[in-house]
Order: structure tokens, then sequence, then C-alpha cells
């Protein structure tokens, strides 16, 4: 027996779903497979009909948009007025949507100079588990009023309630950036590296599994040399720069996760530059890709379908580390490692879900792979 899937029209649609079933999940664009894989009982509701902005005003640099938006559109809608969304979401080539890039809490590279996702979602509306519509935050960026709901959707999984609606503040994007990239040639000489480069107004700091360092700058042609200098001077190293058609192309290639198998497990944890290298050190580098974000602040694993991640859960709950599935087939909760702050969330969503419609966060259902 498989999932009943259905696809509303409407907000008030997904209102009288969530008042008629005893278990749902919410589906956006697909790209985050493991969020939303339950028992045959739930019922997934896919949002992507719930879509389009609803109201941008580009000199407020606010925009809100309905939870089933895809990044993409929004993306495209920002850069038509030389605007963005500064935590610079991945995965908007696959589809991902405004509501499930919140519900996962993902940033991309922009977040290691601007900050990540919690930091720009000031207002939301969701259904919460009896069928009532409520709003958390505002469309304006000084907003004091209430729960603080926007920051507690971050990560929330799908657990707190249906996203309907979101407001983000956005940003000027630069005209033009630079890419400068070198190999290194150990942990110990990134874990080095890493924390040096605050001084130098970055972009984006990523570090691959072979070690390849990938820095992102806003291009300013007068202070390019004397940048480039600086960045050498620290590293030690001469970088490769790429500029024009192709330099955007380095960072789709790593916010649509190119460098892992679509079909692989991928998991985040948040990390430091220390924390990151102490779990790499333990982890067979012939099972594991990794990437490493933000400047070190996020690690994503990827595997095979087939391994077990049994040894990866008790090796990050070792580090103190919690980790989120986000794709594969997943044998319990997606949340993986350390479990911190669980009693609360769950009081929060019980107040929210009485009735138990969503998943819980201590879900333990058995899924097919």
């Amino acid at each position: 027996m498989s999932q009943e899937i259905t696809a509303p029209d409407s907000v008030q649609e997904l209102v009288d779903l969530v008042k008629s079933h005893s278990s749902i999940v919410a589906c956006g664009g697909g790209s985050k497979t493991s969020l939303f894989q339950s028992d045959d009982s739930t019922t997934i509701l896919d949002t992507r009909k719930i879509s389009g902005i609803v109201e941008y005003q580009p000199s407020e640099y606010v925009i809100t948009a309905a939870a089933g938006t895809t990044l993409s559109e929004v993306i495209e809608a920002l850069k038509a007025n030389g605007q963005y969304l500064p935590f610079d979401p991945p995965l908007a080539s696959e589809g991902a949507t405004l509501g499930g890039t919140l519900a996962a809490g993902l940033s991309g590279p922009g977040a290691y100079r601007y900050g990540p996702i919690k930091d720009f979602i000031i207002g939301v509306r969701f259904i919460d588990g009896l069928g009532n519509q409520v709003r958390g935050g505002g469309k304006v960026v000084k907003n004091a009023a209430g729960f603080d709901f926007p920051k507690l959707f971050n990560g929330s999984m799908g657990r707190l309630g249906i996203l309907t609606e979101l407001s983000f503040k956005v940003f000027p994007e630069p005209q033009a950036y630079v890419t400068l990239q070198t190999p290194i040639e150990s942990f110990d000489e990134a874990a080095r590296i890493l924390p040096s480069l605050k001084g130098f107004d970055l972009e984006g700091v990523e570090l691959s599994s072979e070690l390849m360092l990938s820095l992102r700058l806003g291009y300013q042609e007068p202070t390019m040399n004397s940048r480039k200098k600086g960045l050498e001077s620290l590293t030690g190293k001469p970088l490769e720069i790429t500029l024009g058609e192709q330099e955007p192309q380095v960072w789709q290639q790593i916010k649509s996760f190119s460098w892992l198998n679509s079909e692989n497990k991928l998991f985040k944890t948040a990390t430091t530059p220390e924390s990151a290298f102490n779990l790499l050190r333990d982890l067979d580098p012939l099972i594991w890709r990794t990437y490493l974000t933000n400047g070190g602040k996020t690690l994503y694993l990827g595997c095979e379908v087939s391994t077990d991640t049994d040894l990866l859960d008790s090796t990050l709950t070792e580090h103190n580390l919690t980790g989120l599935q986000l794709r594969g087939p997943v044998k319990s909760c997606p949340l993986i490692g350390k479990r911190s702050g669980l009693n609360f969330i769950e009081r929060i969503q019980s107040a929210l879900d009485p009735k138990g419609v969503f998943l819980p966060f201590s879900h333990s259902t058995q899924v097919p792979a």
C-alpha cells in the first residue's frame, strides 16, 4: 500500500485537509525526500499549488510569498531589481520551495558573510494541528509582537504546522563576483586557514572532500589584485581566479550538491571548523563524501543509499553534534546524533498540534528503502 498524495489548490483546502485527516506531512518540491517520509497511514500534502509572490516592494527590501513558491521564482523576481536572498539558499535548480527551505533550515555559501536563513525570515503564516490559520512575525523588519514563530519554524521539518506564507528581508546584490581556488594539503592546514579569513569580506568559503578551497568575493577591480595577494599570503598558495560567465557555475554546482549522486543519502550538521575536522578524522573517506560550507559552520555528508548510517549517528553523538538527514530512506526520524532541545520543541508541538496530526519529532516509524 502506498501513501496518499494530495495537492490542494488553496489555503482553505489545506485547512480542510488538516481538519479531516489524522496524520499529515507537507512536501514542497521534493528535493529533501527524508523530511516527508513516514508510514503508509500518513497523507502527503503537495503544497506547490500554494504558490506565488504575495507582496514585493523593492524599496522596502522585503518579499512575501506563498510557501509553495519555488526558490527560482523568488530569485528571478529579486534579480530583476538588483536584489537577492543573502543566505543564498541551495537546491533552487532542483525545484526547492521557500517553505521546504525554511523547514530544513538550509542556507548556502552567502551565510558565511550575512548569516543563515533564520536571520532573514521575519514573518510566517501557517496552519496548526487544529486547522487554525496562525500568523507569526510580520511583513516589516521591525516586528517584536508575539511569539517568535519565524525562528521556531527554522529547521522544524514540517512538524509544527503547514507553512502557507513567508516574509524575508532581502539585500542589494553585488554586481559581479570573483572566485579564487586552491588545493589544501590536509585538515590541519585547512583548520589553520579558515578562522583567519574573516577580515577579507568574503561572500563564501567552501571546502570539498578533495580539500579544494573555494573563496568568493564581490568583484571590485581597483582592489582585486591587492585582495588576491593578501589571500595568497594568508594561505601560502597561489590562487586560481575565475571570472565572468563561468564564475556563477562554480557556486551553482556547490548549491545543487552536484558533487553527490542525487540518489545518495545526504546529511547536514552544524559545526565549527575544529569540530568538523575532528569528526571527519573519525569517518571513513571511502564511504563518505563531504562538503564544508559557511566557513566551517555547516558540514554536508553523503553516502551510498545502502550504507548503514548507525555509525554516523553514534559518531555525531560522540562529537556532541546534531545531524539532519535531507535525502534518502530514513530508519526513523531524520534527526541523528545528539538530540538536544527535543523536550522544549515537543512541548511547543503539543501546544500547536494537540491531536498529533503532524509527525512527532521523535517519529520512529520504519520506512521501506
